[in-house]
């Protein structure tokens, strides 16, 4: 009882900050101008996503008073209701690291190459794009955090393949108000039962912030940016790599492979309008 009581003031938490912050980080975004078209060509507060990096960062740093204070008064709290450094750190590198390449790329980018193929190309021909620094980027990034948590090298970079996967499956996601927040919090949920329960902590937290933005992202206010998909990729990656075996993550990177390969051919959201069941699901909760 006491872990269902502590998981629930981890989300309440999160969401409380992201309220706050998100406040006054939609407001600087619209005075510096942080605005973009989307499909309909409306103007858009852009790069709200941030709020996941600035949420965890104060989470991380109550987290640390919260054991300093323990040491001072005593206070035995067992290790399976704190956020472990183990886990913890881990993640926390992730979420700067491919929250960084998504800033990159939200204020340096340009559509003149998209898709892997168009960004690779450029940097074939010597031309380094956000895009492409963002595919390479991610995975070192992923690797560099995960390893610790691996049984070796072998095992990190297929931890690595599948968090940068999931990372760009995100990216691909996001193009329509709500999609990316609407497939990122039923799957994150999932890990409420499913992951360590040090970990689940951390999965309430960042629940919180999803749903308090994905209102303002519905209604067309606010976009996650790259920064954004990236992190909630990352996040999603990492609570996979974490909580199953390769009988579950061969498969999903198979699959996710496929998409990726799908997706260079054909658009994913024409694709998602041909599809019944997903254009019902994409438009929930949005106007059309």
């Amino acid at each position: 009882m006491f872990l269902v009581l502590w998981t629930i003031a981890h989300f309440f938490t999160g969401a409380i900050l992201a309220a706050v912050i998100g406040g006054a980080l939609k407001r600087l975004l619209y005075d510096s101008g942080a605005l973009k078209q989307n499909y309909r060509q409306r103007d858009v507060v852009n790069m709200m996503g941030l709020s996941f990096v600035l949420v965890w960062l104060v989470m991380m740093a109550i987290a640390a008073a919260f054991g300093f204070a323990q040491d001072i008064i005593g206070l035995m709290v067992p290790e399976r209701f704190q956020f472990t450094p183990d886990m913890s750190m881990p993640l926390t590198i992730l979420i700067l690291g491919v929250g960084m390449f998504g800033l990159i790329d939200d204020l340096l980018g340009s559509r003149e190459s998209t898709g892997f193929r168009g960004h690779i190309g450029q940097l074939l021909k010597g031309r380094l794009t956000t895009g492409a620094l963002k595919a390479l980027g991610t995975p070192i990034v992923a690797f560099f955090a995960i390893y610790q948590l691996s049984s070796g090298p072998l095992e990190a970079f297929g931890d690595a393949l599948l968090i940068a996967l999931f990372v760009n499956t995100l990216n691909l996601l996001d193009l329509r108000p709500g999609r990316a927040l609407k497939l990122f919090i039923p799957l994150l949920a999932i890990f409420l039962l499913y992951a360590p329960s040090s970990y689940g902590l951390a999965v309430a937290a960042l629940l919180g912030v999803a749903l308090v933005l994905l209102r303002a992202d519905l209604k067309e206010e606010t976009m996650l940016g790259d920064v954004g998909s990236n992190v909630i990729g990352a996040v999603l990656g990492f609570s996979f790599v974490i909580t199953f075996g390769w009988s579950v993550k061969l498969p999903l990177i198979i699959v996710l492979v496929a998409l990726q390969i799908l997706t260079e051919r054909y658009s994913l959201t024409r694709i998602i309008e041909n599809t019944p069941i997903l254009r019902e699901f994409d438009r929930l909760g949005r106007n059309i």
